[in-house]
């Protein structure tokens, strides 16, 4: 895979999860693009942080365009409902721990992916030279 700088594999991986955020539950969309994130970047920047920064950036527009977009319950329950800004503030705060700890997850998979799989280039290439 290209290896990108930290604001392209970013911007990548929230496009993707946005189309895949349609096709899928946001916990595995979550977690992938964390792993996509960490996984395209340069070997110098590679780190799981990488793989939270991007959970938690896509959490953020998540929440937000769930504000904007309200569920299709009836009127009477609806109007009855008011906002309650500690509610409100205490759901994003636990969102953003939630996919914090799945963008760490993706993260933590890709970096160890990776050096997987430098080892076992690494193996492949000294059994070349000894032949």
């Amino acid at each position: 895979m290209a290896e990108y700088s930290e604001g392209s594999a970013i911007f990548i991986s929230l496009i993707i999860g946005f189309i895949l955020s349609f096709l899928f539950d946001n916990i595995f969309v979550i977690v992938l693009i964390g792993f996509l994130a960490t996984y395209m970047v340069s070997v110098e920047e590679k780190n799981y942080l990488i793989g939270v920064i991007v959970a938690l950036i896509f959490e953020t527009l998540n929440f937000a365009v769930g504000m904007v977009l309200t569920p299709n319950i009836p009127t009477y329950i609806y109007e009855q409902i008011g906002l309650d800004p500690f509610n409100l503030i205490l759901g994003f705060i636990v969102s953003l721990l939630i996919s914090g700890f799945l963008g760490f997850i993706g993260g933590f998979l890709a970096q160890k992916a990776y050096k997987q799989i430098k080892n076992i280039e690494q193996r492949r290439q000294s059994s070349k030279r000894k032949y």
